[in-house]
């Protein structure tokens, strides 16, 4: 009989569960794809309903299959999208709005009237004043939906991130809470002081009696129940922390990237948070005894970005397929992937989708190229950042859907330095899982489960240093061009 940590990837395009066995190997997993819901510009939605039961019915079929061939479960971890707020009911656990996903901006003019205040709001959460976070979507439901108003009087209502709500769902205990890696992306948390902070709650109207209880990422909370079996959930942490814990990166100066729906440029800075202009600053991870902090750039359109090709440039399976229906050459053009806003470490959450080069605009395979390099380029301005802080990155590692050869490969080219595949196609679930193993007790320590993640393929620069200043001088001149850079 083997003993498995479950892990929990609760995703934007999917809700991904695996097992994993003492050697952080994936035994058993599954995966349930998610609906996204465009009704509006700006606005992106999910039902909280079908992510929870999907979460749900994912979870049973891997522990049924654990189970039923004799095995064990010690205990088990939920990594989970950030950014996406709702507004429900903590007594009953009924939710009165949808899912408002990171990727949703409608709340981002009204950041318009806090620019005073942009200065205050990053040195204390870290963060830049953007309508990604769940301050400003709060205060515009506050505004603009009377249902809002009345349901703030209702015993019980509740604003959270949405691993809250799955959490006291998933939960005997019923535990209204979040952790503090996803609470530091709300504009709500202090991180310095690890609370939420009273001027910032005033600022953005949110009554604090509406918010969770904030708990370190480590340590039990509660028992999710299956037919006669209490399986303790023992980790609870953001899925971009998750990958980079997933990649190795439990020390400081260790740097992964996720490339996912978005990608999360993310490099571990020590027990002290230390703020990057233009990039993030958040908790690690965290138990009892100690804090970690990240510093982290997010790019918006990754796999996301293949999926706006299809639905707005009518091109069937580039999601599926890129990497084999694109051009070897972008001909020099770039394109400026403003569709869900240009996040680090430029911050324009309004700019158009651009595609920029000389004579006639190619066919779609070079665009599509074209489209794959925005993602490096913007990636590589992001780790210029953490360099000119003067932490050291000597390499990279790099996980997720996206990570596929040429990606990697061009990667690799811009930073001038290798970058190393994780051999664990999900890093995120990974993650989640040593740290829940972890605080079980499964593994004694760090160093124990970073010995667990191995390197797949290495992708070594094949340009000169002076192709790859060429390359991002053009890349930067087109920003300016565009008032970004």
């Amino acid at each position: 009989m083997a003993s498995f940590v479950l892990a929990v990837d609760q995703g934007s395009s999917a809700t991904k569960v695996l097992a994993l066995d003492p050697q952080g190997r994936p035994i058993y997993q599954t995966s349930r794809p998610l609906r996204t819901e465009r009704p509006k510009p700006s606005h992106v939605e999910q039902d909280p309903v079908h992510v929870l039961e999907e979460t749900r019915d994912a979870l049973n079929q891997v522990i049924a299959s654990v189970l039923g061939d004799g095995h064990d479960i010690l205990c088990m971890g939920l990594a989970c999208q950030r950014s996406s707020f709702l507004l429900w009911n903590r007594d009953r656990g009924e939710a009165f709005t949808p899912i408002i996903s990171w990727q949703d901006l409608r709340a981002q003019d009204l950041c318009n009237d806090f620019q005073d205040q942009r200065e205050t709001i990053y040195a204390k959460t870290g963060l830049p004043l953007t309508g990604h976070y769940g301050g400003p979507k709060f205060l515009w439901l506050l505004r603009h939906d009377p249902h809002v108003s009345r349901k703030i009087e209702e015993r019980g209502t509740a604003f959270s991130p949405l691993n809250s709500y799955l959490l006291w769902h998933l939960t005997e205990e019923r535990v209204f809470v979040t952790d503090e890696s996803i609470a530091g992306r709300s504009l709500l948390y202090n991180i310095h002081e690890r609370r939420w902070d009273r001027d910032l709650l005033d600022l953005f109207q949110v009554p604090e009696f509406l918010l969770p209880h904030v708990w370190v990422t480590s340590r039990l909370y509660g028992h999710y129940r299956f037919r006669d079996r209490r399986i303790p959930i023992t980790c609870s942490i953001g899925d971009h922390q998750a990958a980079l814990l997933g990649l190795g990166g439990f020390e400081k100066g260790q740097c992964a990237i996720n490339y996912g729906t978005s990608a999360g440029v993310l490099t571990n800075v020590g027990a002290t948070p230390q703020i990057i202009r233009g990039l993030l600053s958040a908790p690690l991870y965290s138990d009892p005894h100690e804090a970690i902090y990240e510093v982290e750039g997010t790019v918006n359109a990754v796999g996301s970005l293949f999926e706006w090709f299809e639905k707005e440039q009518n091109l069937p399976n580039v999601s599926r397929n890129w990497e084999n229906l694109m051009a070897p050459s972008s001909r020099g053009w770039i394109l400026v992937p403003g569709m869900y806003g240009i996040a680090a470490p430029y911050w324009h959450e309004r700019k158009i989708s651009e595609f920029v080069g000389e004579g006639e605009m190619p066919d779609w395979t070079v665009l599509v190229r074209a489209a794959m390099e925005s993602i490096a380029f913007l990636v590589a301005d992001c780790l210029e950042r953490i360099r000119n802080a003067s932490l050291p990155v000597r390499e990279v590692f790099a996980a997720g859907g996206v990570a596929r050869d040429p990606l990697l490969q061009f990667q690799a080219d811009l930073l001038g330095l290798p970058v190393r595949r994780s051999s664990v196609k999900e890093a995120t679930a990974l993650g989640c899982g040593l740290l829940a193993g972890l605080q079980r007790g499964l593994w004694k320590n760090r160093e124990e489960v970073r010995n667990l993640v191995l390197t797949e393929t290495t992708f070594e620069p094949r340009i000169s240093s002076a192709e790859r200043q060429g390359l991002l001088e053009r890349w930067h001149q087109v920003l300016r061009e565009k008032g970004i850079g």
